[in-house]
Protein backbone atom coordinates (compact mmCIF):
# COMPACT_ATOMS: atom_id res chain seq x y z
CA UNK A 1 0.00 0.00 0.00
CA UNK A 2 2.59 2.47 0.51
CA UNK A 3 3.94 2.00 -2.94
CA UNK A 4 0.99 2.77 -4.10
CA UNK A 5 0.44 5.83 -1.96
CA UNK A 6 3.96 6.92 -2.90
CA UNK A 7 2.76 6.43 -7.19
CA UNK A 8 -0.21 8.74 -6.45
CA UNK A 9 1.43 11.31 -4.40
CA UNK A 10 4.03 11.81 -7.15
CA UNK A 11 2.05 11.72 -10.36
CA UNK A 12 -0.20 14.73 -8.33
CA UNK A 13 2.84 16.54 -7.22
CA UNK A 14 2.90 19.01 -9.79
CA UNK A 15 -0.64 20.17 -9.44
CA UNK A 16 -1.03 22.98 -8.01
CA UNK A 17 -3.43 23.38 -5.10
CA UNK A 18 -6.19 25.61 -6.25
CA UNK A 19 -6.90 23.55 -9.27
CA UNK A 20 -7.05 20.21 -7.13
CA UNK A 21 -9.74 21.81 -4.75
CA UNK A 22 -11.45 23.52 -7.83
CA UNK A 23 -11.30 19.72 -9.11
CA UNK A 24 -12.95 18.47 -5.71
CA UNK A 25 -15.77 21.40 -6.41
CA UNK A 26 -16.89 20.22 -9.71
CA UNK A 27 -17.37 16.61 -8.26
CA UNK A 28 -19.22 17.36 -5.96
CA UNK A 29 -21.24 19.77 -7.65
CA UNK A 30 -22.04 17.24 -10.00
CA UNK A 31 -23.14 15.01 -7.45
CA UNK A 32 -25.65 17.24 -5.81
CA UNK A 33 -26.90 17.63 -9.26
CA UNK A 34 -27.42 13.67 -9.75
CA UNK A 35 -28.60 13.49 -6.28
CA UNK A 36 -31.79 16.06 -7.36
CA UNK A 37 -32.23 13.61 -10.75
CA UNK A 38 -31.95 10.15 -8.70
CA UNK A 39 -34.59 8.13 -7.62
CA UNK A 40 -35.30 7.26 -3.84
CA UNK A 41 -33.43 4.21 -4.21
CA UNK A 42 -29.85 5.74 -5.41
CA UNK A 43 -29.92 8.97 -3.22
CA UNK A 44 -28.49 7.31 0.12
CA UNK A 45 -25.69 6.14 -1.61
CA UNK A 46 -25.22 9.66 -3.43
CA UNK A 47 -25.81 11.29 0.05
CA UNK A 48 -23.20 9.27 1.04
CA UNK A 49 -20.77 9.96 -1.43
CA UNK A 50 -21.68 13.23 -1.36
CA UNK A 51 -20.86 13.77 2.57
CA UNK A 52 -17.49 11.85 2.61
CA UNK A 53 -16.14 13.87 -0.27
CA UNK A 54 -16.98 17.35 1.74
CA UNK A 55 -15.83 15.37 4.89
CA UNK A 56 -12.55 14.79 3.15
CA UNK A 57 -11.88 18.09 1.55
CA UNK A 58 -13.26 20.20 4.18
CA UNK A 59 -10.32 18.35 6.43
CA UNK A 60 -7.39 18.90 4.00
CA UNK A 61 -8.21 22.20 3.93
CA UNK A 62 -8.43 22.91 7.84
CA UNK A 63 -5.30 21.09 8.50
CA UNK A 64 -3.12 22.45 4.97
CA UNK A 65 -4.77 25.25 3.38
CA UNK A 66 -6.26 27.31 6.24
CA UNK A 67 -3.12 27.85 8.48
CA UNK A 68 -0.57 28.32 5.57
CA UNK A 69 -3.34 31.04 4.06
CA UNK A 70 -3.43 32.63 7.54
CA UNK A 71 0.42 33.49 7.74
CA UNK A 72 0.82 34.57 4.02
CA UNK A 73 -2.56 36.60 3.72
CA UNK A 74 -2.58 40.26 5.57
CA UNK A 75 -5.07 40.91 8.08
CA UNK A 76 -8.10 42.07 6.41
CA UNK A 77 -7.72 38.96 4.48
CA UNK A 78 -7.25 36.72 6.84
CA UNK A 79 -11.28 37.20 7.52
CA UNK A 80 -11.61 35.28 4.20
CA UNK A 81 -10.25 32.26 5.90
CA UNK A 82 -12.29 32.62 8.91
CA UNK A 83 -15.54 33.12 7.03
CA UNK A 84 -14.73 29.83 5.33
CA UNK A 85 -14.45 27.78 8.69
CA UNK A 86 -17.14 28.67 10.34
CA UNK A 87 -19.14 27.80 7.17
CA UNK A 88 -17.31 24.13 6.75
CA UNK A 89 -18.62 24.09 11.05
CA UNK A 90 -21.88 24.79 9.60
CA UNK A 91 -22.03 22.30 6.99
CA UNK A 92 -20.50 19.91 9.10
CA UNK A 93 -23.82 20.41 10.83
CA UNK A 94 -25.97 19.14 7.66
CA UNK A 95 -23.40 16.05 7.24
CA UNK A 96 -24.21 15.03 10.82
CA UNK A 97 -27.84 15.21 10.39
CA UNK A 98 -27.80 13.90 6.56
CA UNK A 99 -25.41 10.65 8.12
CA UNK A 100 -28.49 10.42 11.20
CA UNK A 101 -31.45 10.16 8.53
CA UNK A 102 -32.48 7.88 5.73
CA UNK A 103 -34.38 8.60 2.43
CA UNK A 104 -37.55 7.62 4.16
CA UNK A 105 -37.51 10.46 6.79
CA UNK A 106 -39.70 13.40 5.46
CA UNK A 107 -36.27 15.61 6.37
CA UNK A 108 -33.58 13.56 4.68
CA UNK A 109 -33.89 15.41 0.60
CA UNK A 110 -34.34 18.59 1.98
CA UNK A 111 -31.53 18.73 4.06
CA UNK A 112 -29.25 17.56 0.80
CA UNK A 113 -30.54 20.25 -0.99
CA UNK A 114 -29.96 23.05 1.71
CA UNK A 115 -26.13 21.19 2.01
CA UNK A 116 -26.11 21.82 -1.87
CA UNK A 117 -27.04 25.26 -1.88
CA UNK A 118 -24.46 25.93 0.87
CA UNK A 119 -21.71 24.34 -0.31
CA UNK A 120 -22.23 26.68 -3.78
CA UNK A 121 -22.40 29.74 -1.37
CA UNK A 122 -18.80 28.67 -0.06
CA UNK A 123 -17.39 27.73 -3.14
CA UNK A 124 -18.60 30.53 -4.94
CA UNK A 125 -16.71 32.53 -2.38
CA UNK A 126 -13.45 30.46 -2.11
CA UNK A 127 -13.57 30.65 -5.95
CA UNK A 128 -14.22 34.29 -6.42
CA UNK A 129 -12.47 35.67 -3.09
CA UNK A 130 -9.94 33.45 -1.38
CA UNK A 131 -7.96 31.89 -3.87
CA UNK A 132 -7.59 34.67 -5.87
CA UNK A 133 -5.96 36.14 -2.49
CA UNK A 134 -4.04 33.83 -2.43
CA UNK A 135 -2.49 33.68 -6.01
CA UNK A 136 -1.19 36.86 -5.24
CA UNK A 137 1.11 35.60 -2.12
CA UNK A 138 4.13 34.20 -2.34
CA UNK A 139 3.07 30.53 -1.15
CA UNK A 140 4.21 27.45 -2.77
CA UNK A 141 0.91 26.11 -4.62
CA UNK A 142 2.42 23.69 -6.30
CA UNK A 143 3.91 21.58 -3.19
CA UNK A 144 0.82 22.19 -1.58
CA UNK A 145 -1.10 20.59 -4.26
CA UNK A 146 1.27 17.81 -3.51
CA UNK A 147 0.48 17.88 0.24
CA UNK A 148 -3.23 18.43 -0.44
CA UNK A 149 -3.36 15.36 -2.64
CA UNK A 150 -1.30 12.92 -0.43
CA UNK A 151 -3.32 13.83 2.97
CA UNK A 152 -6.95 13.36 0.51
CA UNK A 153 -5.54 9.52 -0.62
CA UNK A 154 -4.73 8.80 3.06
CA UNK A 155 -7.97 10.08 4.61
CA UNK A 156 -9.72 8.52 1.65
CA UNK A 157 -7.85 5.08 2.47
CA UNK A 158 -9.00 5.50 5.94
CA UNK A 159 -12.44 5.42 5.13
CA UNK A 160 -12.55 2.55 2.14
CA UNK A 161 -12.94 5.01 -0.66
CA UNK A 162 -9.72 5.26 -2.17
CA UNK A 163 -10.04 3.41 -5.33
CA UNK A 164 -12.53 6.12 -5.87
CA UNK A 165 -9.66 8.60 -6.52
CA UNK A 166 -8.34 8.34 -9.89
CA UNK A 167 -11.21 5.48 -11.99
CA UNK A 168 -10.41 7.33 -15.68
CA UNK A 169 -6.74 5.62 -15.39
CA UNK A 170 -8.25 2.33 -14.09
CA UNK A 171 -10.46 2.29 -17.20
CA UNK A 172 -7.96 3.63 -19.35
CA UNK A 173 -6.24 0.65 -18.06
CA UNK A 174 -8.83 -1.81 -18.51
CA UNK A 175 -9.88 -0.63 -21.44
CA UNK A 176 -6.31 -1.21 -23.03
CA UNK A 177 -5.86 -4.64 -21.51
CA UNK A 178 -9.43 -5.68 -22.63
CA UNK A 179 -8.33 -4.17 -26.45
CA UNK A 180 -5.12 -6.07 -26.07
CA UNK A 181 -7.42 -9.39 -25.46
CA UNK A 182 -9.58 -8.90 -28.37
CA UNK A 183 -6.84 -8.39 -30.86
CA UNK A 184 -5.30 -11.65 -29.36
CA UNK A 185 -8.31 -13.36 -29.92
CA UNK A 186 -8.92 -12.14 -33.56
CA UNK A 187 -5.75 -13.08 -34.61
CA UNK A 188 -6.14 -16.37 -32.95
CA UNK A 189 -9.49 -16.98 -34.72
CA UNK A 190 -8.17 -15.77 -38.06
CA UNK A 191 -5.01 -18.13 -37.33
CA UNK A 192 -7.67 -20.66 -36.90
CA UNK A 193 -9.74 -19.66 -40.05
CA UNK A 194 -6.80 -19.71 -41.92
CA UNK A 195 -5.56 -23.49 -40.83
CA UNK A 196 -9.40 -24.84 -41.10
CA UNK A 197 -9.47 -23.58 -44.94
CA UNK A 198 -6.02 -24.86 -45.58
CA UNK A 199 -7.02 -28.37 -44.06
CA UNK A 200 -10.39 -28.28 -46.34
CA UNK A 201 -8.59 -27.15 -48.91
CA UNK A 202 -6.23 -30.18 -48.73
CA UNK A 203 -8.77 -32.61 -48.03
CA UNK A 204 -11.11 -31.53 -51.14
CA UNK A 205 -7.50 -32.02 -53.44
CA UNK A 206 -6.92 -35.42 -51.60
CA UNK A 207 -10.68 -36.70 -52.90
CA UNK A 208 -10.08 -35.34 -56.28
Amino acid sequence: MARANHQTSSDDAPRDAIALLKQDHRAVEALFDEFEEADESEQSELATRICQMLTVHAQIEEELLYPQAKEALDEEEDELVYEAEIEHNSAKELIAKIEASTPEDPEFKPLVSVLGEYVKHHVKEEEKELFPALKETELDLKEMGSQLAQRKMQLMEQMGIEAEEAPAPQRKRASGSRSTRTSAAKGRQARAGSRSKSARSSASRARH
